[in-house]
Formats: structure tokens, sequence, C-alpha cells
């Protein structure tokens, strides 16, 4: 896998097809061809370089045909393809008119040996988050100074109400916890391990005296009160000759029969002494035992996400014991988190095991079978063990404690999600997005400690599938926190949470959380990989196009799902970070911006982002300041303290292919620049009158939506359109957004008049890009926050007449072959969704049968795109759907909107039945919570 990536750059003799996108004719693409290991799947390109006929290049995406399934495992059969094979796989640049599909390639495999014992090593490591400071008065250090004043203001003993409950000790003169850490969620907790992290940074971040006090008070209080609550289970057993530890508890015949209701739970926690030695939570250790029984996603009567919520405990602590120069406490932090991590391998370790043969029904006779646990939809989401278990590893100093944790990090694999993974086989497709994201990223630290290229292989081939299969414009993925089928983003997103008939989409998409671990993701392989230009192209577009943005810059808020679509508002909200899972990452996200900015060695320093900052490189006693505003066109570097020899590495980003230059004490330093790679400056003697200038002229281009906008998705309003490419207008790096197209007539513009010049606007007293498009203005996403749209419908009044359409079934029949296996499965499905998949199935063969001489190009579209919307909209079984909301939202209207006369029963409930209604449009609300919503307000109404 990791010799794969062999892709020829250089340009081929011009291809002979030509194209007539964006008024830019194709002239040539650079050849790919790929050595792929025998057995696995290609590792495809997800952009090309283009050469147009006027002379200028730039990078392309690509959509790759091999994406089915049933193709991607014929490729790794080795019977099929074996080791000295070769073959071609067809794809197309997307946004592009020469076909239907956009401009054919043709990419070159070539089936060699797997490679023997090849490990992948460490070469960059980020620096410590207090030796990079952002400068300046800008969006970054007005979100950083507006977040840390909200941490500093969170009430400590509220994140620490729910422990003292669960170890049965007072909760006199504590806040009760509220959002999803509420006594009556399974999560809580999950806030407080994020508070936790929270603090740690802004303590790391903040150079104020006053803040810096309170985070100390906070942080200091949280881990010694932590670890009273801990102590309680340190319980010696006379029979056993030893401490009661996690295997002890809940024994099979009780663990059979255990329940998971309230009233079950309010027992569990009169007895801490029963959880085992060392378990600290905010919620009984019966309910992590409870998933060994399969136990569904289910608040009221079951679980939520056992080991999720301790995950982001231990990162907390492992944060505070990393970032905190209070070595006492930190000692005591790193301590709380070893204990519990040795109470996770104790009860992994004696009560689970892995079976992965056999029916579903056999491999869950018994209880504990990991291969069915990790699998389960969010009940089994265990955040980021894997990496929070292997961090405590590489932190403890016992040989004993470092193998065991080793071991309870790897009890975290999910072999169902894996193995095909290892083998670059997309079983991405339909998972629950945050679930399995932070599972690639312990899979990565996992291979930190193991050495095993099988978890590298995993997360690299992730990675990559995300970029091209699953991204949008922003840098986010997911809809209704699911990723769905392969490069169907803008259908995905033009349909989201829409029932039948209606013309209206939800336009917030892409969870917020998922963003916040792909960069954690990137940066983490940008460690193996320091070179390789794209992995920060794509931390450069996710950090500034959804993470800045996310927060809002007047009020702490920040966002869950965010505003991708038509006419799209910012769900601001999750005030605190136990409000949601977006709350919780969102507490973390804005105190480290810095975190990726620059890389280093011990021989080399990588300039990875250009953003306004200073870097203590204190191996070589060297302060370096980098000025510049942000976002940057232009920035300056110097040694403001120290000298010496070192290699300078600068990122050319993906988007610089106009004008950009870097000069050396004025003269250039090389003569071309590549984008999407690195210059490297070796050989100098750094000193402080050296002055390095970067020059980086933004310009636009579009970044394409993977699939065409369907005409009839696009006339659900009763406009008729045709089907069209959509794109999001870039200006440089950023993400750039119109306003008040509510309908996508009026998100459509023509792509010649989109080679705009930028402008600068003043808006919230700083600068920002701007640009002007047909009398509209374009501003950053983190500028626009009511009423923005991003992709925009592109047509080219200019554009010469192409190819008459032609009758193809291929994506049609690769569509009724994933609609068969759903079909075969209608357990595992919502009934109105199978139900409307069943239809679309109906419509789409009685075209098939028809022949392609008997129908027109136009009807296969159609019932195309009919059935990937169904394909699309398909929820697990144990989910809602939209038309579940009936009785909720009959009961939401009749109970009105609450004044301040109203009882605060009532406020309560119509707040809960509207977070219900988000959740399940969102696609994670379950019946019970409907169920639950309508009966708190049939109460509070007086039926």
């Amino acid at each position: 896998m990791i010799s794969q990536r062999i892709i020829v750059v250089a340009i081929a003799a011009p291809l002979t097809l030509t194209a007539q996108a964006s008024a830019k004719t194709i002239e040539s693409v650079a050849p790919v061809k790929i050595n792929c290991p025998v057995g696995e799947v290609p590792q495809l390109p997800n952009r090309v370089w283009v050469t147009y006929k006027n002379g200028s290049s730039e990078w392309r995406q690509v959509r790759w045909m091999n994406a089915p399934l049933s193709t991607e495992q014929a490729e790794a059969d080795s019977a099929i393809h074996p080791m000295g094979s070769s073959y071609e796989l067809k794809g197309y640049i997307i946004g592009d008119e020469t076909t239907d599909n956009g401009y054919p390639i043709t990419a070159k495999i070539k089936v060699v040996s797997m490679p023997a014992n090849e490990e992948k090593k460490e070469i960059a490591q980020t620096f410590p988050l207090s030796d990079v400071t952002i400068n300046g008065d800008n969006r970054l250090t007005h979100n950083r100074d507006e977040a840390i004043a909200a941490i500093c203001s969170w009430d400590v003993t509220q994140q620490l109400y729910n422990y003292r409950d669960t170890y049965n000790m007072s909760t006199e003169g504590y806040k009760v916890a509220d959002g999803w850490d509420s006594p009556d969620t399974k999560l809580k907790g999950h806030g407080s391990g994020h508070y936790m992290s929270a603090i740690a940074q802004a303590y790391a971040v903040t150079k104020d005296p006053q803040q810096k006090a309170i985070l100390k008070k906070n942080i200091t209080r949280m881990v010694n009160e932590l670890r009273a609550c801990q102590e309680k289970t340190f319980v010696w057993n006379d029979s056993l000759g030893r401490y009661w530890e996690a295997r002890d508890f809940a024994p099979e015949s009780e663990l059979k029969n255990m329940k998971g209701t309230w009233a079950a739970f309010d027992e569990y926690k009169k007895h801490p002494e029963k959880y085992g030695y060392g378990y600290i939570n905010a919620i009984p250790s019966q309910h992590c035992a409870l998933i060994e029984m399969y136990r569904p996603y289910n608040n009221s009567d079951w679980v939520w996400a056992p080991y999720y919520t301790i995950h982001k405990e231990l990162a907390g602590l492992i944060d505070i014991a990393t970032l905190f120069d209070d070595k006492e406490v930190a000692a005591k932090a790193l301590l709380i988190a070893k204990d519990m991590g040795l109470w996770v391998w104790n009860r992994m370790h004696y009560r689970t095991y892995v079976k992965a043969d056999g029916t579903q029904e056999e491999r869950r006779a018994k209880p504990g079978n990991r291969y069915e646990m990790w699998d389960m939809y969010i009940a089994g989401e265990v955040g980021g063990m894997q990496e929070s278990l292997s961090r405590l590893s590489e932190m403890v100093s016992n040989s004993t404690d470092k193998a065991r944790l080793l071991e309870a990090a790897q009890c975290f694999d999910a072999p169902k999600f894996y193995e095909p993974l290892a083998k670059n086989i997309d079983d991405i497709r339909t998972r629950h997005a945050n679930q399995h994201i932070p599972m690639i990223v312990g899979a990565l630290r996992s291979y930190k400690s193991n050495h095993d290229i099988h978890y590298y292989n995993v997360a690299d081939n992730f990675w990559h599938l995300v970029q091209g299969r699953y991204m949008y414009a922003t840098g986010g993925v997911g809809n209704g926190e699911m990723f769905r089928q392969p490069y169907t983003q803008v259908l995905s997103m033009a349909t989201n949470g829409m029932q039948e008939g209606e013309a209206m989409a939800n336009p917030n998409l892409n969870e917020t959380c998922c963003t916040y671990n792909l960069l954690k993701l990137t940066k983490d392989l940008n460690v193996y990989n320091p070179d390789d230009a794209e992995l920060m192209d794509y931390y450069e577009r996710g950090l500034y196009n959804q993470i800045v943005g996310s927060l809002d810059p007047d009020h702490y808020a920040v966002t869950y799902q965010y505003a991708v679509g038509l006419n799209a508002t910012k769900p601001f909200g999750n005030e605190t970070p136990q409000s949601t899972c977006c709350g919780g990452t969102g507490s973390e996200n804005h105190t480290k911006y810095q975190q990726a900015a620059y890389f280093h060695n011990d021989s080399t320093l990588w300039v990875c982002l250009y953003m306004p900052t200073t870097l203590q490189w204190r191996d070589k006693g060297i302060t370096l300041e980098q000025d510049c505003t942000w976002p940057a066109q232009r920035s300056v570097i110097r040694l403001t303290k120290g000298e010496g020899n070192f290699t300078l590495k600068l990122r050319v980003p993906y988007w610089a292919t106009r004008g950009f230059e870097i000069l050396l004490n004025g003269k250039p330093v090389q003569h071309h620049y590549q984008p999407s790679s690195y210059v490297t400056i070796s050989g100098h003697h750094w000193t402080v009158s050296d002055r390095l200038e970067i020059i980086m002229p933004f310009s636009t281009h579009i970044e394409y939506g993977a699939d065409k906008l369907p005409a009839k998705v696009a006339s659900a309003d009763g406009i008729p359109l045709k089907s069209a490419w959509t794109g999001v207008v870039m200006y440089g790096p950023l993400c750039m957004t119109g306003t008040n197209a509510t309908t996508w007539k009026q998100a459509t513009l023509n792509i010649s008049d989109i080679n705009a010049k930028g402008k600068t606007l003043v808006l919230n007293n700083t600068k920002a890009p701007s640009l002007s498009i047909n009398g509209m203005t374009f501003l950053p996403d983190y500028y626009r926050n009511e009423n923005s749209t991003h992709y925009y419908r592109l047509v080219d009044s200019g554009t010469t007449t192409k190819k008459t359409k032609v009758v193809d079934f291929t994506e049609l029949k690769s569509l009724l072959d994933i609609a068969g296996e759903r079909v075969s499965e209608k357990n595992a499905w919502a009934p109105h969704g199978y139900e409307r998949l069943q239809q679309a199935m109906t419509d789409a063969q009685s075209v098939v049968k028809k022949g392609k001489k008997n129908v027109s190009a136009n009807e296969v579209e159609t019932v195309a795109a009919s059935l990937n919307k169904a394909i699309n909209t398909m929820r697990p079984s144990n989910l809602a759907e939209m038309e579940d909301l009936q009785p909720l939202s009959a009961v939401l209207r009749r109970a009105g909107t609450p004044d301040d006369s109203s009882s605060r029963a009532l406020k309560d409930a119509v707040a809960y039945g509207k977070m219900v209604m988000r959740y399940v449009t969102d696609g994670s609300g379950t019946k019970d919570m409907i169920n639950n919503a309508v009966k708190r307000l049939k109460t509070a109404i007086g039926q």
C-alpha cells in the first residue's frame, strides 16, 4: 500500500479529446500510473494535473469508475489480477462537458508483489501548543480570545456533578449538569472530558495572568475530585486475595439479565465499590457491560455509546498531564488515566474476545464478541479509545503497564471495518461518520507503538478515499451524520432531510466533529509524510472553511451540523462542552489553530500554514516570526532571535497557480513552483538579518461537486432545470459564498463570469476578501453566517454543443446491485425508506428492461437519480425517519411558543421536543426520543 502512489506528474503527449469547461479547453492530462500490491485495490489520485490550450494548468478533481463494491472486490482478487498483470481503470475529470460524465481519463495499473517488512518512519513532529502563538488582530485571534474567555467562565462544579452522583457522594453546592451530560442522558461525562482538554489547551495558550489563575484552579480541582471518586473503587476482596477488578463485576449469568433502565442505574450507583479497581466515569460501569450483550442505542432502556465517553475522559486527563505545568497535578492526572486504562484492559482481556466467522446469531451467542460490539450503530461508538490507550502506553514507565495498555488499545480494533480498508476496499459507505473517523485516528496511533503496517495502511487508505469520494469543498463530510454512497455529495446535499413532495432540503450537514477528527488524522499522517503537500492542503481547507467559521464571532456558540446547502444559516448553539458532541469538540477547536502550522525534526523545519505566528524552536534556541495578515497572500518570515543551519521547506498550496514566488533576501529561490509541493531551501545559515518573502496571490477556481445535480432534484420547486455540474467558487484557499439563493435557478452561475478579481471589504472591523460576480458579492464562509449558499449550478453560455447524450446503463445497473443487496436485508432498514427503495428499484428495472434503443438518456438519468436518492436517504432500522415526526410536530403546534408566563415544565418540554426534531432530521434520533418528547409535551400542556 505504501508503495502504491506512483503518479506521474510530468505532462505526456496531449490527449486527443478536448473539453469546453469553464471557457478552458483541456489540452493534456498528466498520466496516472500506479504500482498496486497484489490483493489490493489501487490507491488512485483524487486530482490530476491538467494543462489547458491557453497554457495555464491546475489540479482538477477526478471521479473514478471503480467505486461499486463488487468492482473493488474483483480488483482485490489475486485470481483475477495476479502479480505481474496489468489493467486499466476509467475515470472522468468532473465539471467538464466533453461527455455527460466529464473528461475521460485512464489509470494504468501494474500489479506488483506485496512489500516485505515495509515500515513507515516518523519523520517530523509538531511543536508544543504553547510554543506557537498566533499574532495580530484577525479572525483567528478573535476566535481564540472569545473561546478562552468562555472556557474560563464555565462552572467546574457542573463538570463534577455527575461524577459525585455516580460515586454516591454529596452533590450539594454543585450545579446540575445539562445538555448531553444531563443526569438523564447516558452519554454523561463526554462533555467533562472535552472540558478537561479545553482547559488544558487554554492554559497552554493564554498569556493572561488572570485567565491562567482561573484555569489552574479549575484544573487542580477537577483532577483532585476525580481521584477522590476513583479511590472509592479501590476495594480489597479477601476471598479473591486481591482488589475487586473490572473482570469481577457482572458475571455472565448476571450480565444476561442486566437492565438498562434509569431505575436500574439508580440502584447501580449506590454501590461504586462494585465498579472495579480504577473505574472513573460519570455513569456506573454497568453501562460498559451492557454493550457486551449487544444492547442497542436507546437512551431510555439500554445504552448510548459507553466507551465514547471514556475516551473523552481519558483524552482530557492526558491533555492535562501533557500541557499543565504543575508537575504534581499533571502526575495525578496521568495516574487517574492509567488506572482507568488498566480497568479497560482488565475488562477487555478477561471478558471479551473476537469471533469473525459464522452468522450474526452465532457470533452473538456468547457475550463480549468485539467483532460485533464495535460494529453496532452508535452503541458501538468508541471514539478514539485506541488513540488514548496508545498515548497512555507511551507515557507510563512500567513495562507491564505499557504492554497491557497497548493490548487494550488493540482490543478496540474494528475488524469488520479495518480488513476491507487495509486492502483499500471502500467500507466507508453508509457508516456513521464520526463513529468511524476516530477509529482511524486510533489505528494510526496504534501503529506508532505496535509497528504493524496493517494499521498504517488502514489510516492512509481511509484518508485518500474520503478526499475524493465523500469530501465537500469545505473539507466536511457526512449527511445526517452518515457517510452516504461514494461520489453522491451533491445529490445527498440537495435532498437532505427532504420528505416526498417537498421542494426544500435541510441545508445543514457535515457534522463539525467529523472535520475536527479529520484534521487530527491529517496532522498525524503528516508526521510520516511531511513532504506530501496534499495533506496540509486539506488541513488548510478544513481549518479555514469549516472550523474557523464554526464559532459565532459575536457570542460564544458553535455549530453541530454546518451550513452547506441552499440559503443556509449556521445553526449556532452548543454554548458549553456538554451541550452535544460538537459542543465538546468545539470547546477545543479554537485554541489550537496553530498546532499544525509548523513541523520539524533535528535538521528541518516545515512551514505548512501561512498565518501570523511566532514560533519558539527551543531545541535550537531560535525564535521565528511569520508576519502576514490572515488569510495571507503575502508572508514575511524572519528569525528574531538566534541563528543556525537547518533546511527550510515551504508549502506551495494546490491553489497557487498564478504568481507564486519565494524570495530569500530579495532573490527568487527557484524558477518554477509546482502547486501542492514543498520548496526546499538547504545549506543556508539562518540569521536575524535574513528575510524570506512568500508571495501567493489569490485567484479563482472551482471546487466541483462530485456528482451532477439531477434535473429532477433541481426542479423540485416546479421550475424546470436541466441537470448540471455544481461547484463552489474558491478564492485561493477560501470557499466563497453567495446569499439569498433560495432555489437552484437562483443558485446558477455562468462559468465564464467566475474568473473575477478579488477586492477587500471591511467586515466586523477587519478586512475580508470578497468577489463580485454578476453583481453578487461573494464572501468567505467564515464571514457569511446567514442565508449563505456554497454550491451553485454551473452553466456556460459560451460552450459549444457537446456530444449527443448516449444511453448508458452502467451507473443505473450499479445502483440496482446496491438496491438488490438492501432489499434482501429488510430488517436492517427503517420501513419508509425501504418502501421508497422498492418503488424506485421497480421503476429502474422497468427502464432497463425496455433496452437502450427504447429509452432516452434523460429517462435513464431520472430513474437513476430517484434510485440513488432512495438509497442515500435510507436509515438503519433503529433510527426514526422524517415520517415518524408527525405526532411530535402535532403536539409541538398545540404547545405553541412559551412566553415568560409559561411554566418551566412547558419551556423544557418544548425545548426538548425541538431538539429531538433536529436530531431526527439530522439522522441520529430514535423513536424512543420521539415518544419521550411527546409524553413530556402532553404532560406539560395537561393532556
